[in-house]
């Protein structure tokens, strides 16, 4: 009974420790996008932003300040109900509520609630620049998988080869066809293919690990990517390569890395002319309700003070005013406000025209790579065309006795860095056509 619990338990945990979880690339993406660190920070900063716009409209609003005091008065005070001095001590109790409304501010309100608006709008940029960024790191991460994937799929494609040969390689040497030492070359190739498929598969683990951590997975956990389809290849081999001066031009119109720039030289307007409304006058309309209590006496006139609720109801008064502030002289800063407005906006058109020229350039340079990664896959291609004959010729050669095994290996591994030699060149095309999709915001999808 105990040797059948033990063998239920080893079996559900190794069911559990090898459970896999598959995942397609948008997954990948929905995951990535939904659990990165810096993305959650962007969101917040988003928040943030919009919680700064709702509030800044509530300054058009007036105010409303309510305010209670409770004094104890010693030697000679002055009370505040009667505005007699008074030389004994005595307590006074008062209630306020005051409300003031900005009627005039130099357009500091307007401005400010335009500007957190337009605020909202750079922060909204930047997370979906950052969205953009952390959904291409999952293309790259994910075609680092599938490129590791099938280059472990050659190398034991390699050991199969191997193996085969050197099963009918013994067969030839027990019939004489072949010298013995020829076995030993193949059995040291087949060891140099088994350290392939060993640094294959370690270099897979590392690309899982990789696309674990972006996805913000535990690396313990154990996926497996599925691979999309892929023979879209020929399409991108077909398509004509786009002009790079279009996909500039509609990177540097759409893109949030560029356009991002836009709003925050509205914003940097804004913040200048809220600096020069410190130098313009302000109105304010202030209204104020108030009253007070006091115990004081005064003997033999008064010699028994009014009821508190007698005082707090006589005593009521009532304010309505219009306040008038003219600046003169302010210390010289709303000049050096004005000065550093001016130089955030010049800051702010300089790093767009930095942002500019870099993604003139980047998107030249990626045109240019894309030529270049479809011109070598054509070639990887007759190079493995090529390789595959010279293999098969090599194979026909040794088994008839006529070729040497170091011949036959060397075609071995000619075939399989020719074929290792396309699906980089394969994956590599993908890439930076994705890459071009990028800039043109298509779906970063196979």
């Amino acid at each position: 009974m105990r040797k059948l619990a033990f063998i239920i338990i080893i079996s559900a945990l190794t069911t559990t420790a090898y459970a896999q979880r598959t995942v397609s690339l948008q997954e990948c993406i929905n995951l990535a996008t939904d659990n990165n660190l810096q993305l959650k920070q962007g969101a917040a900063g988003v928040e943030f932003s919009e919680k700064a716009a709702n509030q800044s409209r509530l300054l058009l609003l007036p105010n409303l300040n309510l305010g209670s005091s409770y004094f104890w008065n010693f030697g000679y005070t002055i009370d505040p109900v009667t505005n007699l001095p008074l030389a004994n001590s005595f307590q006074t109790n008062g209630y306020q509520a005051t409300t003031s409304m900005n009627l005039f501010s130099g357009g500091t309100i307007s401005n400010t609630i335009k500007k957190t608006k337009t605020d909202l709008q750079v922060a909204g940029m930047n997370y979906k620049e950052a969205v953009e960024n952390v959904q291409f790191q999952v293309i790259v991460a994910y075609l680092a998988v599938m490129f590791a994937e099938e280059q472990l799929n050659i190398a034991n494609q390699k050991i199969n080869t191997t193996e085969l040969q050197l099963n009918n390689s013994k067969k030839l040497a027990q019939a004489g066809s072949i010298p013995e030492g020829n076995l030993l070359t193949i059995e040291a190739q087949l060891a140099q293919d088994q350290l392939s498929v060993i640094q294959s598969q370690n270099q897979l683990d590392k690309t899982y690990l990789d696309l674990k951590l972006l996805l913000q997975l535990d690396p313990t956990e154990n996926i497996k990517i599925t691979f999309p389809d892929i023979s879209k290849v020929d399409n991108i081999l077909n398509a004509p390569v786009p002009d790079a001066l279009t996909v500039a031009n509609y990177a540097i119109a759409n893109k949030a890395s560029i356009k991002k720039y836009e709003y925050q030289l509205l914003s940097d307007g804004l913040n200048k002319k809220i600096a020069g409304a410190a130098a313009l006058p302000s109105l304010s309309l202030i209204g104020q309700v108030g009253t007070n209590y006091s115990n004081a006496i005064y003997p033999p006139v008064i010699t028994e003070a009014d009821p508190y609720g007698t005082q707090i109801n006589n005593n009521l008064s009532e304010v309505v005013g219009i306040s008038l502030q003219i600046p003169i002289f302010n210390n010289g800063q709303v000049m050096l406000n004005k000065q550093n407005a001016d130089l955030a906006i010049i800051n702010t058109q300089l790093n767009q025209q930095i942002a500019i020229n870099t993604m003139r350039q980047n998107v030249t340079q990626a045109i240019n790579d894309l030529k270049a990664a479809i011109a070598s896959y054509a070639a990887a291609e007759k190079n493995l065309a090529a390789a595959q004959s010279a293999f098969d010729f090599a194979e026909k050669k040794f088994n008839m006795g006529t070729a040497s095994s170091f011949d036959y290996t060397n075609a071995i591994n000619m075939k399989a860095q020719a074929e290792s030699t396309l699906v980089q060149a394969k994956y590599d095309m993908i890439f930076k056509s994705k890459i071009i999709d990028y800039y043109l915001d298509k779906t970063l999808d196979f």
